[in-house]
């Protein structure tokens, strides 16, 4: 009789609990850069929070850089799936600003710690950043142009104001990570109102 081989399921446990220490660092991360700030922050900091020893650091990333790359990759990318859903929930450019809204709002509110650390004044400069910004102007300027060839935005350039869109609603919703008095609708509302009346030739 013969035994069933177990390096598979053996594999597998293993990269589920790499993949979990690896999220745990990136969680502890957030954290404490969120305290301290991107630059003051060292990797037995992280180490520390995460519970882990700095060897084991390094064995899932070989710097803080590389770290810091990586949470701003899977913030992005969390961010990004959850407002191309409430885009494709909605049809209309209106409605799709109005959406897009909606879920960077929820998702900052969710997020405060990691969204401050990525968007807000310490992280704003660095090149990972600006990249990450300029995927979701990108996204935006897309919705204008359609807008503006509807007849439904006043003409301007769709680069330009999309960059102040973007640059508007990050840095504002980084400032309310600190302000957790302000309520979410407001918040919102706030965005929806300086986007849209700023934009529409008639009232949205």
């Amino acid at each position: 009789m013969s035994i069933p081989s177990s390096t598979e399921p053996t594999a597998n446990r293993f990269e589920r609990r790499k993949e979990r220490t690896r999220n745990g660092i990136l969680r502890a991360a957030e954290l404490v850069m969120a305290h301290k700030g991107v630059h003051a922050t060292k990797v037995s900091d992280i180490a520390h929070r995460a519970d882990i020893g700095v060897g084991t650091f390094y064995l899932h990333f070989e710097t803080k850089e590389a770290l810091f790359d990586a949470m701003v990759a899977d913030t992005v990318r969390r961010l990004k799936d959850e407002i191309d859903e409430a885009r494709r929930s909605v049809s209309g450019v209106i409605e799709q600003i109005r959406a897009s809204t909606a879920a960077l709002c929820r998702f900052a509110s969710a997020n405060r710690e990691v969204f401050r650390v990525v968007f807000g004044h310490s992280g704003t400069y660095l090149r990972v950043v600006r990249e990450a910004q300029e995927l979701f102007a990108a996204d935006i300027e897309v919705v204008l142009a359609e807008g503006m060839s509807q007849g439904l935005f006043t003409n301007v350039t769709p680069r330009l104001a999309a960059q102040a869109i973007i640059g508007m609603s990050t840095q504002l919703l980084a400032w309310c990570t600190e302000h957790a008095d302000v309520p979410l609708a407001e918040l919102e509302h706030t965005l929806n109102t300086l986007t849209l009346d700023g934009m529409c030739r008639a009232p949205a």
